[in-house]
């Protein structure tokens, strides 16, 4: 039967590469009763990151957050992403307390959680899918798609045989870079398929190299049914294909989907009314680029890259920073470029970059990472490093550190009374100063409105202009005009 099945990305993945997260809770409902009627398979709709960002930013309960949208998409499975060994993307914080994370998930509505390890390393996943499982989430395991001479074709053969030894739901081929190529699908679905043992697989890639929307073709061809996809105004660029393209495709090829198309259309219009009110980014096809597959930092963390070196004048150099890139993952032992190792690089490579010297400073989440902390390496580390590392005082201090196991009373005990169980649970990810100012915005808003948003957004824009000193806006009898202060 040639039907295959959708992931929708909108809320949480695409939201992340398109628009940094800033997608609120107002502008989800506001849509959610249409999505969930669209016959999605599942709706990718949040994170740990996301949970971060809404505390810090936007001043949202992520956990109402999650029941409120349940209430508008009950017959939709909600998905959960994070990492199957810490719930917390920078800080290693694993034990007890994720099998309280996963219990609080499942009590707010999510039904499904996919699990990845940023090493592929499934040893230290296989906690995180027994506490999702004991909580009654389904388990999506990752396997993560990297490019090196170490991750070859029996490295993933490997990697899938022990992903299915946990016995997960299904096993998703995850491909944070957007590398992958239809060559390289022609060989590696095949490889995995030999070695699921029966579990489904579903496949993520992002549109990085514009290549993405191909690959899914070149997999749906070879058995693949559940694909990542999110629609036309979130997809492509840094993003997952866009689901309307994709779609349209597949039924040339003769495949089929239960996904309602009159109602995607609906879903892309809203959310390409909120690009157009907030000023964020439409979704676009990129040009095909070979030195993404040297330095194979992700689009969102070269965003970043780029904005921090220009916040200290060092713009021009993001060439040589993402050639050290190349130097400092070889370093570390080709590591998989995505969070948090993507981020572990760059640092250390903007810092040989800026200082002029390699490795004068390391980080300390570069010596944990070095250190096997984060997991085996494909490859060893170079000596040369280690030696650096084991040199410096702190480096000598990090050799003895060992995986901590939080359990609730700890967290109780090291924050104090007056906190509930979710509130506490948020301290893992954020300080009290944050959770304190969220609690003061009071609840979430939850009406979006565009009445006036273009109009501010426009006059935003010609108030950057340097060569107009005043703005008019004239419409029947009323008028407006602002000008420009006077420089001292």
């Amino acid at each position: 039967m040639n039907e295959i099945e959708i992931v929708d990305t909108s809320m949480r993945d695409a939201n992340a590469s398109q628009w940094g997260e800033k997608m609120n809770t107002a502008m989800m409902m506001k849509i959610a009763p249409v999505m969930n009627r669209a016959g999605f398979k599942a709706m990718d709709c949040t994170s740990i990151s996301h949970f971060e960002y809404a505390v810090r930013y936007l001043r949202e309960n992520p956990w109402d957050r999650m029941r409120m949208l349940k209430k508008l998409l009950p017959d939709t499975l909600l998905s959960y992403m994070m990492l199957g060994n810490t719930l917390h993307l920078f800080k290693l914080t694993p034990g007890p307390a994720m099998g309280l994370w996963m219990e609080n998930l499942a009590k707010v509505g999510l039904g499904r959680v996919t699990l990845m390890e940023c090493s592929n390393d499934m040893e230290n996943m296989a906690p995180g899918v027994r506490y999702a499982q004991n909580a009654g989430l389904k388990v999506i395991a990752a396997v993560i798609y990297s490019h090196s001479p170490y991750h070859t074709d029996e490295y993933f053969a490997q990697k899938t045989r022990d992903a299915a030894k946990m016995k997960p739901d299904a096993i998703y081929l995850k491909d944070p870079g957007g590398l992958l190529t239809p060559e390289r699908i022609c060989t590696l679905v095949p490889i995995m398929q030999k070695n699921l043992s029966g579990y489904p697989l579903e496949i993520h890639s992002h549109c990085t190299t514009g290549l993405a929307p191909l690959c899914y073709l070149e997999a749906m061809k070879l058995g693949v049914k559940t694909f990542h996809c999110a629609v036309g105004p979130l997809g492509n660029g840094p993003s997952q294909p866009a689901t309307e393209n994709f779609l349209r495709n597949a039924r040339l090829l003769g495949y089929t989907s239960s996904v309602n198309e009159e109602l995607l259309e609906a879903i892309a219009d809203h959310f390409r009314e909120v690009a157009r009110n907030e000023g964020f980014p439409v979704g676009a096809p990129v040009e095909y680029e070979l030195f993404q597959y040297e330095h194979q930092v992700p689009g969102g963390v070269i965003s970043n890259l780029r904005r921090q070196l220009a916040d200290i004048k060092f713009e021009h150099r993001l060439k040589e920073v993402l050639e050290d890139c190349v130097l400092v993952r070889k370093e570390l032992g080709y590591p998989i470029m995505v969070t948090p190792f993507s981020q572990f690089v760059v640092t250390q490579a903007s810092l040989n970059v800026i200082q002029g010297e390699r490795y004068k400073t390391i980080t300390d989440e570069f010596m944990m990472c070095a250190l096997g902390h984060y997991g085996k390496p494909p490859a060893p580390v170079d000596p040369k490093v280690l030696d650096r590392i084991m040199s410096l005082p702190r480096g000598k201090e990090l050799v003895h550190w060992t995986r901590p196991q939080i359990s609730f009373e700890d967290l109780r005990r090291e924050i104090g009374p007056g906190y509930s169980e979710e509130e506490l649970l948020l301290l893992i990810l954020v300080n009290e100063k944050d959770l304190k100012t969220m609690k003061e915005a009071g609840p979430i808003p939850t009406e979006y409105s565009t009445t006036g948003r273009s109009l501010l957004n426009l006059i935003k824009e010609l108030s950057k202009r340097k060569n107009s000193n005043y703005i008019k806006i004239q419409k029947n009898n009323f008028s407006l005009t602002l000008k420009k202060n006077a420089e001292a």
